[in-house]
């Protein structure tokens, strides 16, 4: 990997999260995200690109060694876990949460970043343009409001009945188009392969 990979990565950073923030606050109607939520930092996968984990261990060695340890410990947990695991998807809670926050926040990964907005799937080609909401909606969070389950879409009825002034939206935030379409093709990134965040630890 390039030298100046993580440079490039920080500059990445900014330009998409001003875009993110923009995005979060069209949507604020909707969302439900607050400090010490979390729920999304329990159940996942978390897939996470080599360049990302880069830049993810130097947050981490920005941290005490007290908290160093304690992620440390979660990790070995969440191996051993992952070794008795029987299924073919195995869901765990991320190992940088401490005590309902991120350890590593201004480090975190790109689909950390983005979820808990909506957005359509332009990265499964099964699924093209298929709107995708965050998994926290079943929770009576984010989009709860408005989302139609039997159709799979926003119910236009209802933000309008609740009286809501900004329409719900889906933007295109997966994670491989922001990699390629942004990252690869115009800032010239090379984020490696993408693996689960445990695979790389």
């Amino acid at each position: 990997m390039e030298e100046n990979q993580i440079e490039k990565y920080c500059q990445f950073i900014r330009v998409i999260q001003n875009r993110i923030d923009e995005h979060f606050e069209k949507q604020k109607e909707y969302i439900h995200c607050k400090e010490g939520c979390a729920y999304c930092c329990k159940n996942g996968e978390y897939p996470c690109s080599e360049l990302e984990f880069e830049f993810i261990k130097l947050g981490f060695m920005a941290l005490e060694k007290e908290t160093q340890q304690k992620i440390i410990d979660k990790v070995l947990q969440i191996k051993a876990d992952k070794a008795a695991n029987t299924k073919d998807k195995f869901i765990y809670e991320c190992p940088f949460l401490i005590d309902d926050r991120c350890s590593i926040y201004k480090y975190r990964m790109i689909i950390c970043r983005t979820f808990g907005l909506s957005y359509y799937d332009k990265d499964d080609v099964k699924k093209k343009n298929t709107l995708r909401v965050p998994f926290c909606m079943h929770q009576g969070l984010n989009y709860s409001e408005v989302y139609d389950p039997d159709k799979k879409t926003f119910s236009t009825d209802l933000y309008k009945k609740i009286g809501y002034l900004n329409e719900p939206m889906a933007y295109n935030l997966g994670v491989e188009s922001l990699m390629n379409k942004f990252g690869k093709d115009i800032m010239h990134l090379d984020f490696g392969e993408i693996k689960t965040l445990i695979e790389w630890l």
